[in-house]
C-alpha cells in the first residue's frame, strides 16, 4: 500500500514566484517626424518667451534652419521667413505658426518685495491664480523665481464662502520672488532692485512637460504654438535631409504677435498666392483627439473654399483622421493676414488640444496629422 504523503502548503515566497509578473509597458513606434517634433517640442519649451519676448526662440529656429542648408530672412520684430523653391515657381504657398505665446509681464515693484503681473495675450487670472510657480527674466537673462498668489489667502482667513468668491482681477494676483519672503515695507522694493527686477519683464511660467511615449500624449503649458511650430520644423527636416522638392514654392513663416493679434504679414511677400495658418484650437470640440482639424470658420471668418479642399485631399492622400471644424472663437495668422491687406486665399489646419491657454494636453496623432497633411499637400 502506498504512503501518502502531505503536501506542505506553498511559502509566501513561492507564491508570489508563481505569480504571473505583469507586462512591461511598450512604448509606441515613433515616425522621424514625430521624432524630431517631439525633440523640438522639448527644446522650445526650455526657453521662455512670449508675444515680442521672442528673441530666444527665434535663434533657436534660425539656427536650425540654416543647420539644413536653408537661407533664413529675419525681421526687426524677430519674425522668420525660410523660402523653398518648387518645381512650380510661380505658385508660393505660406505655412505660417507663431513663435509667440501667451505669458505674463511685471506691471509693478511693490515696497513689501512682492510684484504687480499682467497678462501678454489671452492668459487669465483663472489660470495661474493660486500657488503657480513662477519665474522673472531680468535684464541679464537670470531667472528669478517665485510664487503667484491671489492676496485674499488663506481660506482660514477668508472662509470657504468668502474664498469661492474671490474676484479673479490682475489687481488681485502677486508675485512673490523666493529671495523677497520675509521683507517688509521698508526693504522690499530695494531687495527688488537688487534682483535686477523691472516693470516690462518677462514672467515665465514653468511649462511642466510630460510626454508620454506608451500611450502617444503629450501635456504642457504652451503647446499654443509649440505644436505649430515644430510641425513645420519636422517638414523642413525631412525635407533636407531627403532633398525633396515641392511641387510649388513654400515659405516658411514663424510670426511674432499672433497672441495679441498682430500676426506675421511682415514677412508675407507680395508674390505669395496661398497662406495655410498653422497652429491648435479647442480640442474639447473634436470627436477624436487622435485627429487633427481642418478649420472651414473662426468666429465670423469663413476660410478659403478652393484650399481648405486642397489640404482635405492631402490629408486624404495621407490618409491621417482629419475632422471639417468650424470654431467659434480663436483667431489665427490667416485672418490677420487678410486683416493686414493679403490678397491671396487662406486657409487654417490644427492640432487639437485640451485646455487651451492653460496647462494643455494632446496626442501624437493630433500632432503627426498636420505633419503628414501638409507634406502631403507639397509634395503628393
Amino acid at each position: 500500500m502506498a504512503t501518502k504523503t502531505k503536501a506542505k502548503p506553498a511559502t509566501k515566497t513561492a507564491a508570489k514566484a508563481s505569480a504571473k509578473a505583469p507586462a512591461k509597458a511598450t512604448k509606441k513606434v515613433l515616425t522621424p517626424a514625430m521624432k524630431s517634433a517631439l525633440a523640438h517640442t522639448r527644446a522650445l519649451l526650455d526657453i521662455p518667451s512670449a508675444t515680442n519676448r521672442i528673441g530666444a526662440v527665434a535663434d533657436y529656429v534660425e539656427k536650425h534652419s540654416k543647420k539644413l542648408g536653408y537661407k533664413v530672412e529675419r525681421q526687426w520684430d524677430d519674425t522668420l521667413r525660410i523660402s523653398v523653391a518648387g518645381k512650380d515657381t510661380k505658385r508660393v504657398v505660406g505655412y505660417g505658426a507663431h513663435l509667440d505665446r501667451i505669458g505674463l509681464m511685471v506691471d509693478e515693484l511693490f515696497d513689501d518685495g512682492t510684484v504687480k503681473i499682467s497678462s501678454i495675450g489671452g492668459l487669465y487670472p483663472g489660470h495661474v491664480m493660486d500657488g503657480v510657480i513662477a519665474k522673472i527674466q531680468t535684464k541679464d537673462g537670470t531667472l528669478v523665481e517665485g510664487l503667484i498668489y491671489h492676496m485674499d489667502t488663506p481660506i482660514h482667513k477668508m472662509g470657504l464662502e468668502g474664498f469661492e468668491k474671490r474676484p479673479q482681477k490682475w489687481k488681485n494676483i502677486r508675485l512673490r520672488p523666493d529671495a523677497c519672503i520675509g521683507c517688509t515695507k521698508k526693504n522690499g522694493k530695494d531687495k527688488l532692485k537688487s534682483l535686477g527686477i523691472q516693470v516690462g519683464q518677462l514672467v515665465w511660467l514653468n511649462p511642466m512637460l510630460n510626454i508620454d511615449e506608451v500611450n502617444g500624449t503629450l501635456r504642457s503649458r504652451w503647446l499654443d504654438n509649440t505644436l505649430g511650430c515644430v510641425v513645420l520644423l519636422a517638414l523642413m527636416e525631412r525635407w533636407a535631409e531627403k532633398k525633396m522638392k515641392p511641387k510649388f514654392s513654400v515659405d516658411f513663416i514663424f510670426s511674432a504677435a499672433e497672441e495679441a493679434g498682430m500676426g506675421g504679414t511682415s514677412v508675407i511677400r507680395p508674390e505669395l498666392s496661398d497662406f495655410v495658418a498653422v497652429d491648435t484650437s479647442v480640442g474639447e470640440e473634436m470627436e477624436d483627439l487622435n485627429n487633427c482639424a481642418i478649420k472651414q470658420k473662426a468666429g465670423r471668418y469663413p476660410y478659403s473654399q478652393k484650399l481648405t479642399d486642397e489640404l482635405e485631399t492631402a490629408a486624404e492622400k495621407a490618409k491621417v483622421g482629419f475632422e471639417r471644424k468650424s470654431f467659434e472663437g480663436g483667431g489665427t495668422d490667416a485672418e490677420q493676414a487678410k486683416g493686414a491687406g493679403f490678397k491671396g486665399q487662406v486657409a487654417c489646419i490644427v492640432s487639437p488640444i485640451y485646455n487651451l491657454h492653460s496647462v494643455e494636453s494632446t496626442t501624437f496623432g493630433a500632432v503627426e496629422g498636420v505633419i503628414e497633411t501638409l507634406h502631403a499637400h507639397a509634395m503628393l
